[in-house]
């Protein structure tokens, strides 16, 4: 499927691996691009799972499964809320819709999407949910035995580091009208308990300066290549948030 030009994203979206996807005859011509429903099946997440295991591990399987979501949610929320946020650009995450090129670990790094036509953050936000997040989740805590909350979490903290970054774009005002607009609905949206927002909490990194917190463990420390996330791990750590 080859890729259509899209805005470039300010730092901190810089270098994002998502691309529309073109239509017509050339839409399938790039080889690279496997179907996202391709891979959500027993073998090939077996082969992904290990593939993390052999570059992070030893460990603990389902820290594995954890990082496997980790990485999904990371490349693909956080452009997809950045272009939607910023540019008014929403894709469907709807799994036949969506394409993916893989790591030599046989995990997602690139995404190709479907641009859908203009509706209302909160019709967006919806199908994000319904149409990939949730579904996801599901059929992947199945098959790797790991807790949806674990899941959940991952995706969770994805959006509100999308969110918080689009917000911080512009710290001195400023914000072109139609930017705002777009957060105060998404902001009001997420503010009646979201589930992309339940998992995460917004706390003083004990310097005033606010950072995001999981209220639920990733659990990726349970790897050996890997240490807990900083300010972001919730083990040991208040659980009081920012007014």
């Amino acid at each position: 499927m080859m890729p259509a030009a899209l805005p470039t994203l300010p730092a901190p979206f810089e270098g994002v691996a998502l691309s529309e996807a073109a239509s017509g005859r050339d839409a399938d011509l790039d080889g690279n691009l496997v179907s996202l429903e391709s891979i959500l099946w027993p073998e090939p997440m077996a082969q992904a799972l290990e593939g993390l295991l052999r570059r992070w591990g030893p460990g603990d399987r389902r820290a594995a499964a954890s990082l496997w979501t980790q990485g999904y949610f990371g490349r693909l929320l956080r452009p997809v809320v950045a272009y939607g946020l910023v540019h008014d650009i929403w894709f469907s995450l709807a799994p036949a819709d969506v394409r993916v090129a893989l790591s030599v670990t046989a995990t997602p790094v690139r995404f190709v999407l479907k641009r859908v036509a203009p509706a209302s953050v909160s019709t967006h936000l919806h199908r994000i949910v319904e149409d990939n997040v949730r579904p996801l989740i599901s059929r992947l805590a199945r098959m790797t035995g790991t807790s949806e909350r674990v899941h959940w979490s991952n995706a969770s903290f994805s959006f509100c580091r999308a969110h918080a970054h689009v917000r911080a774009l512009w710290p001195d005002g400023g914000i072109p009208a139609d930017v705002a607009a777009r957060l105060r609905e998404l902001e009001a949206l997420t503010a009646a308990a979201h589930p992309l927002c339940r998992p995460t909490l917004t706390v003083s990194d004990g310097a005033g300066a606010a950072c995001l917190r999981r209220k639920v463990c990733c659990i990726r420390y349970k790897l050996d290549g890997l240490k807990k996330c900083g300010t972001a791990c919730p083990i040991d750590a208040p659980l009081s948030s920012l007014p």
